[in-house]
Parts: C-alpha cells; sequence; structure tokens
C-alpha cells in the first residue's frame, strides 16, 4: 500500500496520540501484544476509511471508537481471562495501580473480565481510563443513558460475583 501525503500527515495525527491508543487497548484487552496488535489494525482501517471521516473536529473519537471495534474482534476470537499467576509474578507485592492490595486488585480485573462485552467495555473505559459519560457515549456510539445503564448493571454483576464487597 503506497501512502499520499495526507495518509501520511494522519499516520502523524495517531503517532503524536499513540499513548492514548494504547492505554485504550491495553485496558481493554490486558495484554500489551495484542494491544499493540490492535493499534496496528485500527491504524490500517482509519487510512483505509478516512474518506468516511465527517468533520476534523470528530477525529479522535472516531478513531478511538474504531479502536474499541477492533478491541471487541479480540475479545470475540479469543475470550480469556487474566491470568492470575502471571499477573501476581509480574506485580508483586503492594498495593495495585488502582490503590487495591495487588491480590485485590486481581481479584476485580477478572471478576471485570467474566463480565459481558457491552459491561466489560463501560467499566474500563469508565474506571480504568477515567473517561466521562459522554466521552463514553460517544467512544460507544450509544446515548448516554445507555452507558449510565450498562455501568449500573455491570456494578451489580461485580456486587454479586464478589459477594456484596463493593461498594458505589
Amino acid at each position: 500500500m503506497e501512502l499520499n501525503q495526507d495518509q501520511l500527515a494522519l499516520i502523524g495525527v495517531l503517532l503524536d496520540k499513540k499513548q492514548m491508543y494504547y492505554r485504550l487497548a491495553y485496558s481493554l484487552l490486558s495484554n500489551e501484544a495484542d494491544a499493540l496488535d490492535a493499534i496496528s489494525q485500527m491504524t490500517l482501517q482509519v487510512v483505509e476509511k478516512i474518506h468516511t471521516l465527517r468533520s476534523n473536529e470528530a477525529f479522535i473519537a472516531w478513531s478511538r471508537q474504531i479502536l474499541v471495534n477492533v478491541c471487541r474482534e479480540f475479545w470475540r476470537r479469543n475470550p480469556r481471562s487474566l491470568p492470575i499467576d502471571e499477573a501476581l509474578n509480574a506485580g508483586g507485592a503492594g498495593e495495585g495501580p488502582g490503590g487495591l492490595a495487588v491480590e485485590d486488585e486481581l481479584i476485580l480485573r477478572q471478576s471485570v473480565s467474566r463480565l459481558p462485552e457491552i459491561h466489560r467495555e463501560v467499566v474500563y473505559l469508565r474506571f480504568y481510563l477515567d473517561y466521562e459519560y459522554k466521552d463514553i457515549a460517544q467512544i460507544l456510539d450509544v446515548p448516554e443513558g445507555t452507558v449510565k445503564s450498562r455501568l449500573n448493571r455491570a456494578l451489580e454483576s461485580l456486587r454479586e460475583q464478589m459477594g456484596g464487597a463493593l461498594h458505589g
């Protein structure tokens, strides 16, 4: 595939936001190799579909939505949960990134990984990436009320899985 000047400029914009894309992909896939593969696939799709973008101002939201869709495809092809032994060895003792003990963080992540896809993605976007409801709605292309409803159902499911230990 030979790239023209506009496509090269587009790739430059993607590279400027590479950390944001990586955080999103990694939080959804919990695997560095899969996250990098997802970003590569997203980049190809963005270059191929740029003509469908309605306004330049919507580029970031549009490209994030493509990345979320690519991550959804990864989930469908390989629905696995976080291996606890591997994560414990990587994390060691002490506190995890969420301020919880590493073991508690792993239990929570594993519980989140068992949620249905539509609930899992809103939990990751809201609590792991700290997106606002309106941003999540834009990324997932659903109404804001749907985001809130999915998040509420996800939290209820997590409370049940964890024996009521999770407080919203």
